[in-house]
């Protein structure tokens, strides 16, 4: 007898099934309550589909069809915790559910990792089912966080990802992060392969532009959210999805109160642009990793 559609698991998220999604949920699925220093661990994500998340329920309890695993090094974590975004990183995105060891993470929120590769990831589920690469090198961070986070744009490099399709061994593009006159504004552009650049990632602003502008409204986000919207890169416009009014973004979810206080873990809901490509979602993709790193990852751990 067959299952009535309804409880069918959603399909793993391969290349050509993420040509046809028009959102997702990407969350993290390691805590970062008390996480700093040393005890910085390698964050992973889970990858869910997005349009059966309801405000305020748990997004790591949601059927995934993929998922990431980052491998960075000890003393790049370690230093991260004061120059978000500094570390060198990689990124391994992988369709299908995720292993038990990337589900069962957090079982001693003071364990140092040490290595690269978070405890209990068999090299077999390393391997498995690999989708795209997001990586980077060392650069300097996005600002210095001791105290209040304080833009620095005056380093280079600055963060960025650099997105491979793992299918077919080419780099699809990158995101850069952005430093101009309004640095407190955090801001990203989205080049291709062939170094095109193709958005602009980028919240509403206030101020005459210098402030960033939060937003209460929306479905599935929580309140005084800063949602950041894929815009065309010479006009800024916000770009169109096939949500009607909505626009093509990387929104905050609000995953309940334990998760918000007590696992501080991030979790985002992604509007693809109208008519994007199934290499430029996966950059895209790749772009909500950097936002988090740089902007939300060291917020979490302050």
């Amino acid at each position: 007898m067959s299952m009535p559609a309804g409880d069918l698991a959603p399909r793993p998220l391969t290349m050509d099934r993420l040509g046809d999604r028009d959102e997702l949920i990407l969350a993290q699925s390691t805590s970062q309550c008390c996480r700093c220093c040393c005890f910085q661990p390698s964050i992973n994500w889970v990858v869910a589909e997005g349009n059966n998340f309801t405000p305020g329920t748990n997004p790591y309890a949601l059927d995934s069809v993929g998922w990431l695993h980052e491998e960075s090094s000890w003393c790049g974590r370690t230093w991260s915790w004061i120059l978000p975004g500094c570390r060198e990183s990689k990124y391994v995105q992988h369709s299908g559910p995720a292993p038990a060891s990337i589900m069962g993470e957090n079982q001693g929120w003071f364990t140092c990792q040490t290595g690269e590769i978070t405890q209990g990831l068999e090299e077999s589920d390393r391997a498995a089912n690999v989708v795209a690469i997001h990586e980077k090198k060392q650069t300097c961070g996005h600002c210095w966080t001791f105290l209040l986070p304080i833009p620095i744009c005056n380093f280079c490099p600055l963060p960025y990802l650099e997105t491979t399709n793992a299918e077919t061994g080419e780099v699809v593009g990158k995101t850069l992060y952005v430093c101009d006159l309004c640095c407190f504004v955090p801001k990203y552009d989205i080049y291709d392969s062939n170094d095109n650049k193709i958005y602009r990632l980028r919240p509403d602003t206030c101020v005459a532009g210098l402030c960033v502008q939060c937003r209460c409204d929306g479905k599935k986000g929580k309140c005084c959210r800063v949602p950041f919207y894929l815009r065309d890169p010479e006009t800024l416009d916000k770009l169109a999805t096939t949500f009607g009014s909505l626009k093509a973004q990387v929104d905050v979810l609000w995953a309940g109160w334990k998760h918000e206080c007590c696992t501080q873990k991030n979790a985002y809901h992604i509007l693809f642009p109208l008519g994007a490509t199934k290499d430029q979602k996966l950059l895209i993709m790749g772009s909500n990793v950097l936002v988090d790193v740089t902007m939300f990852e060291q917020e979490d751990d302050d």
